[in-house]
């Protein structure tokens, strides 16, 4: 118990890549790589047996040849941001296009794909936690000003905890998340069983290339309605949910369950919103974790961020970070088992 580390291999450019173990009393076990902060493994304990809930690879290869982001921290800007530009202070600033004309996740070297360092290791047995580091240099991928960023996992009882802090030199656009992928039935199951709820009743309008037209709706009653527990199926679609956050304080976002493992993840966080994405984009047949294959609708995120592009569209809430301010975001993945009530009740 506590927390473990090895080396998992190197970069091409020679650098170590260290794999850290958190592994606490109450039988939860997460594994998560200094190369782009992921995710690797989140470990919930059954009765008889565990199960690991998120999607990834065995190897460093497989990490650094993904291109569908699998379980990393991404930033600087989770999302899109349109035509790969906005506006700052009066400044044109141009950010490299890595989808199409747009520019997501952060870029070609986003965070998902740097090597980040140690910063604290916590080996309480109760609560083990990791905290991983990267300075994001003035220019990166056309972003303003010298970044320091921090990213901390902690796990306590059933509770995965990841804490996102920032501080910048220059006026910067900042806007982190985890892109991590769940199946509450393990690896290599479609999620179509599982049902959903968001506390959320508006949704950001989407153009067809997924980027905000700057219009909010209100989506009660309509097929993008998760209020209430309903099926994943294979029509729920990928949009960003709004959350009633003004005060960034740590409130319920969401909860997905899966009636035939009997285990519920219920996600709380300080963002504003969250997107929701059901991995349409992972090619069916993809090689995952254990011999498993992935494909679309075999795993799904909820990232909780703030709103895509708002860069671009002054009244969405601000994600511009500015000198003497403290970024600072928390998300919560709490796990728990629950009854599945029979259809005909």
């Amino acid at each position: 118990m506590g927390v473990s580390c090895r080396s998992w291999g190197f970069t091409p450019a020679g650098a170590e890549i260290q794999l850290f173990t958190l592994k606490n009393s109450s039988g939860c076990k997460a594994d998560i790589s200094t190369f782009g902060a992921a995710l690797l493994g989140l470990e919930i304990p059954r009765e008889d047996n565990t199960i690991d809930v998120v999607l990834g690879f065995d190897s460093l290869e497989e990490y650094m040849n993904d291109g569908n982001y699998m379980g990393a921290t991404v930033g600087r800007v989770a999302g899109r941001i349109s035509n790969a530009s906005f506006n700052l202070d009066g400044q044109k600033i141009r950010l490299d296009n890595n989808e199409g004309p747009n520019h997501l996740h952060g870029g070609k070297n986003g965070f998902s794909s740097r090597v980040w360092g140690i910063a604290a290791c916590n080996r309480n047995e109760e609560a083990p936690a990791i905290t991983l580091s990267l300075h994001s240099p003035d220019g990166t991928n056309g972003y303003p000003g010298n970044l320091l960023v921090e990213t901390t996992f902690t796990l306590k009882g059933t509770t995965l905890r990841i804490d996102y802090r920032a501080i910048t030199d220059q006026p910067t656009p900042l806007n982190m998340t985890s892109h991590a992928y769940f199946n509450l039935n393990g690896n290599g199951c479609k999620i179509n069983n599982h049902e959903l709820k968001l506390h959320a009743i508006k949704s950001a309008a989407t153009d067809k290339a997924m980027i905000p037209t700057g219009e909010i709706n209100n989506i009660s009653g309509t097929a993008a309605d998760f209020t209430q527990f309903t099926l994943l199926g294979d029509t729920a679609q990928d949009r960003f949910y709004v959350l009633d956050n003004e005060q960034e304080e740590l409130v319920p976002a969401a909860i997905g369950r899966c009636n035939e493992s009997g285990l519920e993840m219920e996600i709380l966080t300080t963002q504003p919103g969250m997107q929701l994405y059901t991995a349409d984009g992972i090619a069916p047949g993809t090689a995952g974790k254990k011999g498993s294959l992935y494909g679309p609708r075999y795993g799904f995120c909820i990232e909780p961020m703030g709103y895509p592009d708002a860069v671009n569209h002054p009244e969405f809430p601000s994600v511009i970070l500015n000198p003497g301010e403290k970024y600072h975001h928390s998300t919560e993945y709490r796990f728990r088992n629950f009854t599945a009530v029979p259809e005909n009740d």
